[in-house]
């Protein structure tokens, strides 16, 4: 690991989130031990590195290249493992691995154990019947302090996704549309904004909440922004589910012909995609909308 590499990412994050040397250093180092390491003069241990990090709003591993950090490596390939599974809604088996992660060693730290709850709680939301239950174990992740309050990771956004998510399927709208807000406002203070999925899905859940709430202008104006989100980052992600969406909420405004028009924008997105199966959902609810645009006429 080359110190200028390090020091140049630490000082860059740190001026993006307009934090002064002082700030970050308190109660790690010295404001002057860190002025060291932004010059490459000195090494920190994994220690300071990893505090200097976390009040940053990043993991240690973020600072090292793949091949030097193997115990990063693999904190952060089960990571991926258990959001592989529970995006599968193979949560019985994430369940397993959580509660074996939460015994190792490697993941006592409070970002990696925030992590850890906040999937727990996800996966007993989607397995028990104790929805309120699922609900404070998410709000304990959520109060977990890693880093400074003046950074966000998406992590914090993803938490309070899942909390907009659960207040939604339990039909509390106002809490759900609430905390999507919150996860909307949190995104735009991230450095690169919506690199990650959740964000990609925030406007989809956010623009369903409002549609629940028959509030279909605000559905049709939420989904207009994702699609536009997702050109800007030159993405297909959820485009074609966006379409879908935005098409409902039209019809039900009363706007059937441009309805349609957002229906069958989503068939030519799935079909390019290879998506038989959403295509082929899409296409039979296209057609039944277009028998009911047709008898309204």
């Amino acid at each position: 690991m080359e110190g200028p590499s390090l020091g140049i990412k630490l000082k860059d994050l740190r001026e993006y989130y307009n934090v002064s040397q002082r700030e970050l250093a308190k109660n790690i180092c010295s404001q002057k031990a860190v002025s060291k390491i932004e010059r490459g003069e000195t090494q920190p241990t994994a220690d300071i590195l990893q505090q200097l990090g976390l009040r940053l709003g990043v993991d240690i591993s973020y600072f090292f290249e793949e091949q030097e950090a193997p115990r990063f490596n693999y904190i952060q390939e089960t990571k991926d493992k258990i959001e592989d599974l529970v995006s599968k809604w193979k949560y019985k088996e994430a369940v397993e691995i959580i509660k074996e992660e939460l015994k190792n060693p490697l993941f006592r730290k409070a970002t990696h154990r925030k992590f850890l709850l906040w999937k727990r709680s996800v996966c007993h939301f989607n397995l028990t019947q104790e929805k309120e239950d699922a609900i404070e174990l998410l709000k304990v992740a959520m109060d977990i302090e890693t880093h400074s309050k003046k950074t966000v990771t998406n992590d914090d956004i993803g938490i309070y996704i899942s909390l907009g998510n659960m207040y939604s399927d339990t039909q509390k709208y106002e809490q759900s549309l609430y905390y999507y807000e919150q996860a909307k406002k949190m995104a735009k203070k991230l450095p690169v904004h919506g690199s990650a999925p959740p964000i990609y899905k925030l406007y989809y859940n956010l623009s369903i909440v409002y549609f629940r709430m028959h509030n279909f202008e605000e559905a049709v104006k939420v989904a207009e922004e994702g699609i536009n989100f997702i050109f800007k980052k030159d993405s297909l992600y959820l485009l074609g589910e966006l379409y879908y969406q935005k098409g409902i909420y039209l019809f039900y405004s009363g706007k059937k012909r441009e309805a349609l028009q957002n229906m069958k924008k989503a068939l030519f997105v799935f079909e390019e995609k290879g998506q038989d199966r959403f295509y082929k959902f899409v296409e039979t609810n296209y057609l039944g909308f277009q028998r009911a645009a047709r008898d309204t006429v």
